[in-house]
């Protein structure tokens, strides 16, 4: 795989040639220790060191409220909306590229969702080895620093002026290479961009799942009855914080509105959670999951069990925002699957 030495003085000028072309988002300092990415501006210093973006990346695809469809009940006739503009996303870590992957592989099983295809393959993604690891944070303990796709470029800095960045698509590389020739990257920047990959996966690894990640569908598959579900959820606010910051939860709800004058309306999506007492109620106020017990149960089924039965993979990534977000300090899924596992380890 081609890769190139990039100075940290080339990059205003390739900035600026990829915003001429795409809506280029990089992760900021937008208070004391908390990140986010947002549209790239000169003067913006771009926070090479930041450990995870408050807010997950799944609203650059799947958007917190998007118009689905648009329609004149009058004329009896409606306009399909796909809205997928062109957009580069700049820094981001490898478990959120893993969970991009994750969310476009269930977007196109079965009935495959358009818009967010469509967004996705608008989307140009150069990831970016982290240098810190989040205080909260696990993903290495369960696999999530491991991509081979779903990338264009992977940068790694290499020292306070350079990059090694390593090309993995041919868009990634004309994009590169768009304000001219770079140096191909040399065997000790190769060797110094190995040696980051190694720390930090070192220090993620201080902290994380007590056991093989792909023991947790089978741990589960134990675990209906647990009394842990009742202990921790007694404390949930069913606030949903944990569904929102998720970059893999990806439940919406469908409505439909019509404008101030009742003749054009529009429907469209917007981001729901399964830990709000809302989500499972329906028709005659008849509710499946009543019991906040039940909801808490259910997420981790879906983030443990649930998906790896559909696609292999866990439905978490480590990223660790859930943690952070919850206010009542039970949303942490390395907690929950290690007390689980130390419980069914026991009775057997």
């Amino acid at each position: 795989m081609t890769s190139y030495t990039v100075y940290m003085d080339q990059l205003p000028g390739l900035l600026e040639l990829w915003a001429r072309e795409f809506q280029v988002h990089v992760p900021v300092e937008v208070e004391e220790g908390i990140y986010d990415f947002v549209p790239w501006r000169k003067d913006e210093e771009i926070a090479w060191e930041y450990d995870v973006a408050y807010n997950t990346l799944k609203r650059f695809f799947l958007p917190p409220r998007e118009t689905l469809l648009r329609f004149d009940p009058a004329a009896c006739t409606a306009e399909v909306v796909c809205e997928a503009p062109k957009q580069l996303l700049f820094g981001v870590h490898p478990y959120d590229v893993k969970a991009a992957n994750q969310l476009d592989t269930l977007m196109r099983k079965d009935v495959p969702d358009n818009n967010f295809i469509s967004r996705k393959k608008n989307t140009v993604i150069f990831a970016l080895e982290p240098a810190a690891v989040a205080r909260n944070a696990f993903w290495a303990s369960v696999d999530a620093h491991k991509i081979d796709n779903g990338y264009d470029l992977y940068w790694t800095r290499i020292s306070s002026a350079s990059f090694h960045v390593e090309v993995a698509t041919r868009r990634g590389k004309e994009l590169l290479l768009a304000g001219g020739p770079l140096d191909l990257a040399t065997d000790a920047d190769k060797e110094a961009a190995r040696h980051a990959h190694q720390r930090i996966i070192k220090e993620s690894l201080r902290d994380g799942l007590k056991y093989p990640w792909r023991e947790t569908a089978d741990i589960l598959s134990r675990a209906w009855d647990s009394t842990l579900w009742q202990h921790r959820a007694r404390h949930c606010f069913s606030c949903g914080t944990c569904n929102l910051v998720c970059p893999t939860c990806y439940c919406f709800d469908m409505k439909e509105e019509l404008d101030n004058t009742l003749t054009k309306g529009e429907r469209y999506r917007e981001w729901d959670g399964c830990m709000m007492d809302s989500f499972s109620r329906v028709a005659g106020d008849h509710n499946f999951r009543p019991h906040t017990r039940e909801r808490f149960r259910h997420r981790y089924y879906r983030k443990g069990k649930y998906i790896y039965d559909k696609i292999g993979q866990l439905g978490c990534v480590g990223c660790g925002r859930c943690v952070s977000g919850c206010t009542s300090g039970i949303a942490d899924p390395k907690a929950v699957f290690n007390e689980l596992w130390e419980a069914d380890r026991h009775d057997s």
